[in-house]
């Protein structure tokens, strides 16, 4: 009986260990970081997710997109979506991207601004300075539908972290989308 309990403990030690040494994880946070705060888009529904390297590939048409964030030291990242009728904002979406050094954060903003037509076509841009970020404002062209609204896209750098965040609304102008990003957590 003693030894008995003696190879169980053995082998729960071991399997934790195992679990261990191999990160048990992908190397992301386990709780979302890097994302607009849950209560900074009042009236709106709210859902978080992980943001894997072939989640933010199916953003882009640019085939490669994935290899390269492997390159470039993606580690992974969120997002949190925020949707719903609002006569602000209909939907924000928030996404915090880690990659393991800074060179590699702005490899991928650079990367964005190069191949803007990839990730939204006939958009233009235009410089984005912020304290202790730099990056770019992406504003893809109207629908043409009745009742469009704007769609404004920033996506800055700050040490390892990217933020990318896009709003569409009757009120999205490059004044929020600043004023959003600053809340985002670098």
């Amino acid at each position: 009986m003693k030894a008995a309990m003696a190879a169980a403990a053995a082998a729960a030690l071991a399997l934790a260990l195992a679990v261990t040494a191999c990160g048990g994880s992908s190397g992301r946070p386990a709780a979302p970081s890097g994302v607009l705060p849950a209560a900074a888009v009042a009236g709106l529904a709210v859902a978080t997710q992980p943001l894997t390297s072939q989640d933010v590939q199916k953003d882009s048409t640019a085939p490669d997109l994935a290899t390269r964030l492997a390159g470039w030291g993606y580690v992974g990242g969120w997002q949190r979506t925020f949707q719903g009728e609002s006569r602000r904002l209909t939907l924000v979406v928030s996404r915090s991207l880690q990659f393991r050094t800074s060179p590699g954060a702005a490899r991928f903003v650079a990367y964005m601004h190069q191949k803007v037509g990839s990730f939204y076509p006939f958009a233009v841009t235009s410089r984005l300075s912020m304290p202790g970020r730099s990056g770019w404002v992406i504003q893809p062209p109207l629908c043409g539908c009745h009742m469009a609204t704007p769609l404004l896209v920033g996506v800055t750098a700050r040490g390892r972290k990217v933020s990318w965040l896009e709003i569409n609304g009757p009120q999205a102008s490059t004044r929020l989308l600043t004023q959003l990003l600053a809340r985002t957590p670098a």
